[in-house]
């Protein structure tokens, strides 16, 4: 235990449950905001996804420990209860970045080890990063649009649920704060299963939805060209350009019909449609967050070693099994596409040398070919040591944005895409995940991801979709459009949205 932080007794407490909880169910039924954290698999994945798939989480925050962590029109904003004052302080507002003060709240919090063998979340901060935040990082000068660029909660609920069905309830005690504690301790003893949703009456079903283009395809293909013209200058080696397609809000009417948890319906929907390693719901605030992705951006073990896999090269996945084979064989074989994969690898070597042990980077794998279900695509793996204490805030801040969604080099590379974007991505682009309170760190990169804004009355303000692609010299640019489109269709296709650009 840590003095330091002034602690007597901190520790997690953990009880097996006798059944695999429904996390949806779970969700659907928790008072206040959540994050979840889900990962699953299709049959048939390769060997190489199942260990990024192994644990699904997901954190409540409603418990009397949790905290809250925005930052919000370049100010940082953090709400603390009264039990968990002794490590965070007072509630308060900072003209600060928000790595700053994530690196302080990091420092803060209470050391705990992790409950379970091979589970390595022992509760901590859970939520996201938003792309915005790499101003901090020399990138262009924006903020999100409608809301904040970071959203972070420190839980002291979660249930974790492994690959293999295994499932724990995790919560935090300590001598130091006796009624918060039985609070936790009686929470823990709630059986967690409430009734699966998974039959559930679709409440988006007879709701048709349109999502236009925030430009037209014809302009996204001029900004393809603008992006070689760039390169061809020496500006840069790969600018990851992308766009959004704006989800018309739902009427009145048919949200009267619908479910409240709307949302969380239309997760369920994705999740059935095309399991990922890294899934994610967030209901945080005004903030609804579906995101499908398959692309982790940086794990940390806690004992200090570090791995990225970058995700560049994609081909949408044919139905008749010969046309799909030779669909795979023909990304396995793009040089254009393994390209991109390299340039972003290269990138990544150098983001992660700045906080690593020097010589302890490596290239773990090159350009693989992993198989999901509505896609194929080419991951790598980058692996690396820290110095014992390093700061998870200050690795994260090193490797911010996520290389995959900017180009090379960074800075110039992501001041091309903002100038011909002309908009913020908000979460889009950025990372979601936990910072665990034994040291370690799990972030996926926000891809594939739909995001709606939800205004004082819940009604929704706005939706939006964002995708886009590596443009290097040899892009086509009818190709990079149809790439998005391939994109768009993962989360479109199971929701029935119709997509126009």
């Amino acid at each position: 235990m840590d003095d330091r932080r002034g602690l007597t007794g901190a520790r997690v407490l953990v009880r097996r449950l006798d059944a695999t909880p429904d996390l949806g169910a779970v969700a659907a039924a928790a008072p206040g905001d959540v994050v979840w954290l889900d990962s699953g698999l299709p049959d048939g994945a390769p060997d190489t996804a199942h260990e990024r798939a192994r644990l699904s989480v997901l954190a409540l925050t409603d418990g009397p420990f949790a905290t809250r962590f925005r930052h919000e029109d370049r100010r940082a904003v953090v709400d603390v209860p009264p039990a968990a004052g002794r490590w965070f302080g007072t509630s308060r507002t900072e003209d600060r970045g928000a790595f700053a003060v994530l690196d302080d709240l990091l420092d803060r919090t209470p050391v705990l080890e992790a409950p379970v063998p091979g589970c390595d979340f022992a509760l901590g901060w859970v939520g996201f990063l938003g792309y915005e935040l790499g101003r901090e990082s020399g990138g262009p000068d924006r903020t999100a649009d409608g809301h904040a660029d970071a959203d972070l909660r420190f839980v002291d609920r979660a249930v974790v649920v492994h690959a293999d069905g295994r499932a724990w309830a995790l919560t935090l005690v300590t001598d130091d704060e006796p009624a918060a504690s039985a609070a936790n301790r009686a929470w823990s003893e709630q059986p967690h299963a409430p009734a699966t949703r998974d039959g559930a009456p679709d409440a988006t079903r007879g709701l048709p939805a349109a999502a236009r283009g925030r430009v037209p395809r014809g302009a996204y293909e001029a900004a393809v060209e603008a992006c070689r013209a760039e390169i061809r200058e020496g500006n840069a080696f790969q600018v990851c350009l992308t766009t959004a397609f704006a989800v018309a809000p739902v009427g009145r009417e048919a949200r009267v019909a619908a479910r409240a948890d709307r949302h969380l319906d239309e997760y369920l929907r994705l999740r059935r449609a095309d399991p990922v390693p890294f899934g994610a719901y967030l209901r945080l605030g005004p903030l609804r967050v579906a995101s499908r992705s398959p692309e982790r951006f940086l794990r940390v073990d806690a004992d200090g070693t570090v791995v990225a896999e970058p995700i560049k090269g994609t081909r949408r996945r044919d139905p008749d099994p010969a046309r799909d084979a030779v669909v795979r064989a023909g990304l396995e074989a793009s040089a254009k596409d393994r390209a991109e994969n390299v340039m972003i690898v290269d990138l990544l070597r150098n983001d992660l040398l700045r906080s690593a042990v020097p010589g302890s980077v490596h290239v773990e794998r090159l350009c693989a070919v992993e198989t999901y279900a509505s896609v194929h695509q080419l991951v790598s793996t980058v692996s690396a040591v820290l110095p014992v204490g390093a700061s998870r805030a200050a690795v994260v801040h090193a490797a911010f944005p996520p290389g995959s969604m900017t180009g090379a080099p960074k800075s110039s590379a992501t001041a091309i895409a903002d100038r011909l974007e002309g908009a913020p991505r908000g979460v889009y682009s950025g990372v979601v995940g936990y910072f665990s309170a034994d040291g370690s760190v799990d972030l996926s990169v926000a891809i594939r991801t739909l995001v709606t804004v939800l205004d004082e009355r819940g009604a929704e303000r706005s939706r939006s979709f964002g995708a886009g692609g590596a443009v290097t010299w040899s892009s086509v640019a009818a190709d990079e459009a149809d790439e998005v489109e391939t994109k768009t269709r993962s989360v479109f296709g199971a929701l029935g949205v119709t997509a126009d650009w």
